[in-house]
């Protein structure tokens, strides 16, 4: 099962490495060191909020500790929705390694085992590895190229809509309400404020359909 679950996670592998590469990349030009970019994504394991990390704690601790934690609520649901349909026995790996993708993966698939989750888990997360490697010693040389340096900053964006398409018939009304929040709240002027809350809210939905 666990192989299964990392030949499941190739499609989030491949997604990440991008981001990955981007972030660390990011991350250089910053100022951070490569030790600490690397123990960023060792460690963290949290694609935007590790972006949110390295823009605002030059700035403030307490601001970039805060947009973390706020970031990260959607957690707690995709925590108790894990846990309805798995039964957990490495809770806190398993929780480690619950990113937006793996969810979405996880809780559309017919699988039960915790071991899927976990082979889910650690292809997606040796993939983050490689990919801030990449970043730290090539992604100049990447970014450099016009045609490969747009595909980076727009690879988030194209995983999350990967991902969604094949849920559509599952959870369709959590994509429509997380769709209509964020755009209601980006008409007003506020698309930072509308991700969060469409982040909090489609779990929620997908939640009552449970």
């Amino acid at each position: 099962m666990f192989k299964r679950g990392l030949i499941g996670s190739f499609p989030i592998a491949i997604g990440y490495l991008p981001v990955a590469i981007t972030f660390g990349v990011s991350a250089l030009a910053l100022g951070f060191s490569k030790v600490e970019i690397l123990l960023m994504s060792c460690l963290i394991f949290a694609g935007a909020s590790q972006f949110a990390l390295i823009s605002l704690l030059p700035y403030s601790v307490i601001d970039a500790v805060s947009v973390a934690l706020i970031l990260n609520l959607r957690h707690i649901i995709y925590g108790y929705l894990i846990s309805q349909k798995f039964e957990l026995k490495k809770q806190f790996i398993t929780a480690f390694g619950l990113t937006d993708e793996v969810f979405a993966s996880s809780i559309v698939s017919k699988e039960k085992d915790e071991k899927y989750i976990l082979g889910l888990e650690v292809g997606s997360y040796l993939s983050w590895i490689l990919g801030t490697l990449v970043g730290i010693f090539g992604g100049d040389i990447l970014l450099s190229n016009e045609i490969i340096a747009p595909s980076l900053l727009f690879s988030l964006t194209a995983l999350y809509f990967i991902l969604l398409i094949p849920n559509i018939k599952k959870l369709g009304s959590s994509a429509i309400v997380g769709g209509v929040v964020a755009l209601v709240f980006y008409y007003f002027g506020y698309p930072s404020i509308g991700i969060l809350v469409a982040g909090i809210l489609s779990p929620l939905v997908v939640l009552k359909i449970k």
